[in-house]
């Protein structure tokens, strides 16, 4: 309304910024951005879908769960906004995981339908067996997922809150039409989920491009090569692997985070121009001061308040990155242009009312309420720099005098406590997430060892991410290529709602390949045959899974707010690498190094795993070589 009500005058330009304006402009953009990436994500998840089914039917299975889940989640999310405070980028984030997780957690299912159909089972076994085996993948994954997304309830900030938030309705969602709707919906349609084929074309691609669900004997046999070579050289593979996930890591060693103001919307968005020019025509501090309250003892027009106050100002003056500070005793001399003395202006407060220039009368109703005098320390740095922010605490440390209580605010001084906050409650969310997660890896399979392995792979695809993270963004390295103008600093909360949502998502596949595992290693007791058996059967719905998180990922990589931008190229980065390096190479080369004692658990947390059951995988129809053994405990 305001910016429809403005007419300037012939040759004149006008632009409106401050919280309103980009609070407008941050929710067209942010809509903008996320029809941007659902045009370019779903084209290409429906192909790798029909790669991966080469079925128009199956193939638009996950995209119906899709389709139902995410308009369900945010029906919920817009429920709980009544009551809590949203961030902004709820809806995109919402809807990045969404497409990935319904469209995945689905693609596990109806690919084990289907292949338990091929084996010759009933429709209605074939149903309960997708959801005995892969079922409890996509449950136990949800878990992990919403469990890693709750970690962010810890933190204070209403953005961070929020996204947890989000992001746990959504993995509800997921997983509930993913085991339940689902299921009912492959029943009924029975063999005629492979109605619509496409016939010889797909699999003739299929061939050249290895890896896709229902792939040819060669393929498999392809993967089980991989996994046997990798078995035959474990440490060989291993510790150059570890050694290049550390390296691709090592730039977060250089993290520096800032809080942004509209410098992170694109050029052309009418209020981030207008910030971005009140920053650079002017010194930043002069529109987004660093503000100190101070509350005085007497009057603030004492001639010893006024003296102690200009005293606490030259103080804070000498800070290196302070050039001035204001209050009510910056008067200047109208003929000299100089300060007056504290004396000086204390005697200008002391003549009556009436008598007083109409500038000090001005200067006493912008900085004075009551016993309380506000001062602002002008600096040369943008309040979002972490040089800023390292500003305040000093201040805060800087005594204003005897009986002088101050308390400092401002944009840089919110970022100062939102990183410190982000700080002390990051290693609880990130404990919770942990131990949580490995709990549930434990009652998964009812091991130790294979909770802890997974936790440090994880930990080394996240490490991966945010190196990479920290040198394209902070760094600007592929700014040209991702079209974004670097910051200098990483976003404040972006590593943390990072870790949370591919932490989860990680486990995604960690949860699917070691249950297809430890299947073949109930079945036949061989660890070598079962992880390169393992492999070869979830080649093709886990690189169909990651390419669809990863497609989906990168769509949202082409948003032009760098919060977004930077998360979407920092989780594609971390499912690719986790999809491929760590599933290819150190599962294998892990698994073959620690043999039997992969499923070892002490003797009373066995018994107690195995109590509950939820280790338990009912024997295969058509038994593979070998003896049917239990879980193994040396």
């Amino acid at each position: 309304e305001i910016r429809s009500a403005i007419v300037p005058p012939a040759g004149y330009d006008y632009a409106l910024t401050g919280y309103g304006p980009i609070t407008k402009d941050s929710a067209e953009q942010s809509e903008k951005d996320l029809q941007k990436a659902e045009v370019v994500s779903l084209p290409i998840v429906a192909l790798v879908l029909i790669l991966v089914f080469a079925s128009l039917i199956a193939a638009g299975m996950p995209l119906l769960v899709a389709g139902l889940a995410i308009p369900s989640s945010l029906a919920l999310i817009y429920l709980v906004a009544q009551q809590v405070e949203m961030s902004i980028f709820v809806l995109n984030i919402a809807t990045m995981l969404g497409l990935a997780l319904a469209i995945d957690y689905s693609l596990f299912i109806v690919s084990r339908y289907r292949e338990e159909l091929r084996r010759g089972r009933t429709v209605g076994e074939a149903v309960e067996r997708a959801v005995a085996t892969a079922g409890k993948a996509v449950a136990f994954s949800g878990i992990a997922v919403a469990i890693g997304l709750s970690g962010l309830l810890l933190f204070e900030a209403p953005a961070i809150r929020s996204i947890g938030i989000a992001g746990a309705l959504v993995v509800l969602s997921s997983v509930v039409f993913a085991l339940t709707f689902l299921p009912a919906v492959l029943g009924m349609l029975g063999h005629r989920v492979n109605a619509l084929s496409l016939g010889g074309f797909v699999r003739r691609i299929r061939r050249s491009a290895p890896g896709a669900e229902g792939a040819t004997a060669a393929t498999s046999t392809r993967w089980e090569r991989i996994a046997r070579g990798v078995m035959r050289r474990p440490i060989a593979i291993l510790v150059p692997t570890l050694a290049i996930l550390l390296l691709a890591g090592s730039p977060f060693l250089r993290l520096e985070q800032g809080v942004p103001g509209a410098e992170i919307y694109p050029a052309g968005v009418e209020s981030r121009d207008a910030y971005v020019a009140l920053q650079t025509e002017f010194a930043a501090g002069e529109t987004t001061p660093i503000v100190i309250l101070a509350d005085v003892p007497g009057s603030p027009t004492d001639p010893a308040t006024i003296r102690a106050l200009s005293e606490y100002a030259s103080t804070l003056t000498a800070i290196d990155g302070i050039d001035r500070v204001e209050g009510p005793f910056t008067i200047r001399d109208p003929g000299t242009g100089s300060l007056l003395t504290p004396d000086q202006v204390a005697a200008l407060y002391a003549l009556p009312a009436g008598q007083r220039p109409p500038g000090v009368e001005a200067l006493l109703a912008e900085y004075v309420r009551g016993s309380t005098v506000r001062l602002d320390a002008i600096s040369p740095l943008s309040p979002s720099r972490p040089e800023a922010t390292d500003l305040v605490p000093v201040i805060r440390a800087t005594p204003a005098g005897d009986g002088v209580a101050t308390e400092v605010g401002g944009s840089a001084a919110i970022g100062h406590d939102f990183l410190v906050s982000q700080s002390e409650r990051a290693p609880f969310a990130v404990g919770l997430t942990l131990l949580a997660s490995g709990l549930i890896l434990f009652l998964l399979f009812g091991s130790l060892v294979i909770p802890l392995k997974a936790v440090i792979m994880t930990l080394l695809s996240i490490a991966a991410s945010f190196g990479a993270l920290v040198w394209i963004f902070q760094e600007g390295n592929l700014s040209n290529v991702i079209a974004f103008e670097p910051l200098g600093y990483t976003i404040a909360g972006n590593p943390i709602i990072m870790f949370s949502v591919i932490f989860g998502l990680s486990m995604d596949y960690e949860v699917l390949l070691l249950s297809r595992i430890q299947e073949a290693y109930r079945r036949t007791g061989d660890n070598t045959a079962s992880v390169a058996e393992g492999l070869a059967k979830t080649a093709g719905v886990i690189t169909g899974a990651a390419l669809i998180m990863v497609s989906v990922f990168a769509a949202f990589a082409l948003a032009e707010i760098i919060t977004i931008k930077s998360i979407g190229v920092g989780m594609a980065i971390a499912v690719a690498v986790d999809a491929t390096i760590i599933r290819v190479l150190l599962v294998p080369a892990t698994m073959r190094l620690m043999g039997k004692w992969n499923w070892w658990a002490p003797g009373v947390l066995g018994r107690f795993a195995d109590r509950l059951g939820f280790s338990h995988t009912e024997d295969e129809a058509i038994p593979g070589p070998g003896p049917a053994v239990e879980a193994v405990r040396p």
